[in-house]
Formats: C-alpha cells, sequence, structure tokens
C-alpha cells in the first residue's frame, strides 16, 4: 500500500496508509495574521498546526474519514518531514468516522 510516514522535529507521528484508501494526506495550515500586510482581526499571533488523514473508497461498504493526527499544534522554527513510501504495514487511525455519501463535491 501506499503510506505517509510522518515526522515532526525528528519523531515520528505516525506511518498513515490503509489497504482502502483513495484520499490520504497531510496538511500543515497556518491561520491569522501571517503576513506584516495582513489585516489582524483579533491581537493574537497566527495558529499553526498539522492534521494527516484520508478517506476509504471501499468498492463496497461504507465509507470513512481517518486521521492518524487529529490537530498538532506547532511553532515557527518546527520541521515537519513527510516520506511518501510503499509498505505492508501502517499505523491503525487514532479516530475514524463514517463518510457522509450524499456530500459531493462540486464539479467544476
Amino acid at each position: 500500500m501506499i503510506a505517509l510516514r510522518v515526522k515532526l522535529n525528528g519523531k515520528e507521528l505516525c506511518v498513515a496508509g490503509a489497504e482502502d484508501l483513495s484520499v490520504l494526506n497531510t496538511i500543515i495550515s497556518a491561520v491569522g495574521a501571517i503576513g506584516s500586510k495582513t489585516k489582524k482581526v483579533r491581537d493574537e499571533a497566527p495558529d499553526f498546526h498539522l492534521s494527516v488523514g484520508g478517506l476509504t473508497g471501499r468498492k463496497s461498504g461504507a465509507d470513512f474519514h481517518l486521521r492518524w493526527v487529529e490537530f498538532q499544534e506547532l511553532v515557527i522554527g518546527d520541521r515537519i518531514e513527510v516520506e511518501l513510501l510503499e509498505t505492508s504495514v501502517a499505523d491503525a487511525p487514532k479516530a475514524k468516522r463514517k463518510a457522509d455519501p450524499t456530500k459531493k463535491w462540486p464539479k467544476k
């Protein structure tokens, strides 16, 4: 299977993958007044966080949103390493919730 090995500051957070995935992602987010010309809507520093997740794409049965890392806070200077690999072993997700098949992405 295809998997993502995700490390934060040299420490492995997870090897995310499953045999029935159709989506696998690592997302690094910065939210708030990030640049010097950004309109500040509050006096707080920006928020930085990391998430690792996926969505099953099963041939039959219900699909699920999976999370290996739900919301890992980050700080300036953190080093995130993501390795794309092929493996037969991955960590079990820490959370899963049933996907709503009625919600579709808008067509372009």
